[in-house]
This record gives structure tokens, sequence and C-alpha cells, in this order.
């Protein structure tokens, strides 16, 4: 299959700028129609701006071949993600919440699935401290080496990898904990699936993985905002709570949900049985 960019669906941008403008200037007071002519005036900048965008933003390509995937990738906004997250609210209270949810310990050894420029990868590095190791893998070339420069400059002993959710290059059982943040609604349903099991194999018995996604909200602003994202594939089994659905068709479970943040994401936590036996449903008798 194709391999899936970002690009393919650049025409929602616009359109999630628009509605997120919207709720902003609903969530300040405004009436819908005085909301909705103020956000008509900037619909033709922000249109421009997002070309600009995408026209400005294309990473040199790194040295490394980036791997096959049938999933989304975001190579694109690879230099700017960070600050990106910073002001969608996903900045240091965010990432300290992924901590407490994971309770790394030290000495673990953790997987970090997707991670993007690296940032919540260190930060389980210093959690686990020396005697335990902390890998990042994504398919971008360009967050990985951004990653691993970053890794470099704060002197952090986490370590990253180019690789494929689908087929991971690590042997079974060999880690203590492992985590997806804002992944799996980049990835079709199929791979969501694979990719599940692929982290399944690679968890050690009674490990555990924390995923932190969008789920079905009951915000009635964050459901104006991330409407657009709702009707893209690979995103909308993710609004009709799939989540904790595909993770039990993985083999992980129970799967207990551990809080929310703003109403727009879960954090969930699934566990690998400590043996195969105690996976296997069995009918009451």
């Amino acid at each position: 299959m194709r391999r899936t960019s970002i690009r393919d669906h650049a025409w929602l941008y616009p359109i999630l700028s628009l509605v997120l403008a919207v709720g902003i200037l609903l969530a300040f007071g405004l009436t819908w129609w005085h909301a909705l002519a103020v956000t008509a005036l900037l619909g033709c900048p922000l249109v421009v701006l997002w070309g600009l965008i995408f026209s400005w933003s294309q990473p040199e390509p790194g040295s490394e071949l980036a791997p096959e995937t049938d999933g989304v990738t975001i190579e694109w906004i690879a230099p700017f993600y960070d600050r990106l997250c910073t002001l969608l609210g996903l900045g240091r209270a965010f990432r300290r919440q992924i901590l407490e949810v994971a309770a790394l310990k030290a000495g673990e050894r953790v997987l970090d699935a997707g991670c993007g420029t690296g940032v919540w990868t260190r930060l389980a590095a210093e959690a686990v401290g020396s005697s335990g190791q902390v890998i990042g893998f994504d398919p971008g070339p360009t967050m990985i080496a951004i990653a691993r420069r970053n890794a470099a400059r704060e002197g952090s002993r986490a370590t990253f990898e180019l690789a494929a959710v689908e087929e991971l290059p690590f042997e079974d059982a060999s880690f203590d904990a492992a985590l997806l943040s804002l992944v799996l609604h980049h990835l079709p349903a199929e791979v969501k699936r694979s990719g599940l099991k692929e982290i399944g194999r690679v968890l050690r018995p009674g490990g555990r993985l924390i995923v932190v996604d969008l789920d079905q909200s009951n915000s009635v602003l964050s459901r104006i905002v991330l409407w657009p994202l709702s009707h893209i594939g690979s995103s909308a089994d993710t609004f009709d709570g799939k989540i904790p659905i595909y993770l039990r068709e993985a083999g992980l479970k129970p799967v207990t949900v551990e809080g929310q943040w703003r109403k727009s994401l879960t954090f969930w936590r699934a566990m690998k049985p400590l043996s195969s036996i105690a996976s296997v449903e069995t009918p009451f008798k």
C-alpha cells in the first residue's frame, strides 16, 4: 500500500483552524452569528497561512531511510512540533500527568512508541535513572534526527530508533512499560490492531501500556473544535470509543481509564497478563 502522508488531508487544516477560531470566539461570549462573521473575515488569511506552512516547512531528507508504514507521518511539522504542542496546551503539565499515570520506576526498560521529537522520552529517561533504559521510536527520519539532537544537547540517556509500529525491531518481552501518546488517531484501524499486538509482544508479562488519545468527548467546545478530525478515516474510530476494544483484542487487559486532559484526551492503562492462560477468556460453568 502507498505510504499515507498528512498532506493527503491538507484540506482539513484550514477548516480545523476556522472551527477552532469559532470555538474560541464562542468561549469569549460572542453569539454564533458574530463568531461566524469574524471567522469568515479570518478565513482567507488562514487558508493562505496554511498554504505557506505546507510549502515552507518541508524538512531536508534525513540520511536514514524511513521505514515502510501504512500509518500517517507528520514529518512536515517536525521543525516546530514542540512549539505547536505547547500552544495547544500539551506542555509541562500534560507531560507531568503522563508520567504520573505511567508510574515509572528506577531500573525499568520503557518504550515510547511514536515518540516524535522525544520530549516525553527524555523525561522518562530521567524517571528510570541510570539503571533503566528508555527507547523512543518513530517512522519519521526528521523527527528522530531532532530527538537525537535534543537528547545529545541535554545529555539525556534516552535513545531513538527509526521504526514503524507494525514491525518493531525489539525482542519479545523486553520492556516493562510502553507509551502511545497521541499516535493511534493517526493510524488506520488495521494498523492500530497490528501495532498494539506488536507492542503487546515486546511487553513483559505484567507490563503496562499507557495510551493517551482522543476519545468520545462530553465537552461541547471540544466536539466543535475537533469535528474535522472526527471525519478523517484514521481518527473516526477513536471518537467512537474503539481504543479500549482494540487494546483488549490485542490481549492487553484489564483496560482502565486513568484520567482525562481537558475533557478532550483520555488516559488508558492496559496490562499484559502474567501468563497466556490469564489472557484467555473462559465461559462460566
